[in-house]
Order: structure tokens, then sequence, then C-alpha cells
């Protein structure tokens, strides 16, 4: 089962965004940050890369969940 939650993510200017997180089914006791499938700002569907950093393709932003 997924479960969207709602988090808050930064980008590179230090500019925190209202954003959504799909989350794979694990362990509760699993950290929520490992647990996302993608993550979804201003409709857009952002995977993860390299150290859980999400890099939009339609914009130069890069998001780092800081709340979840």
């Amino acid at each position: 089962m997924t479960n969207m939650i709602d988090i808050k993510v930064k980008n590179q200017f230090s500019q925190i965004v209202d954003a959504k997180a799909l989350l794979r089914s694990a362990p509760e006791n699993q950290d929520v940050s490992k647990r996302i499938e993608h993550i979804v700002v201003d409709g857009e569907v952002i995977l993860p890369s390299i150290e859980l950093l999400f890099e939009s393709q339609n914009s130069s932003s890069i998001y780092k969940v800081i709340e979840a």
C-alpha cells in the first residue's frame, strides 16, 4: 500500500516549498525520507536522485525534503 503525505522541501536557494510525497510500503520504523517514491511540486512529479535529492526537469530547482 502506498500513501500520499504533505511535506516541505527546500530548494538550492533555501526557499521552502509545500509539496506532496508518495511513500512506499515499508515497516513503520523505517525513516519516512527513505520511503519516498517521488515528490510532487507545483504539479510536477519528481523522482529521487543521488543523496535523496529531487531534481526538477521543468526548472533548475533541486529539492531536499526538510519536513515529512
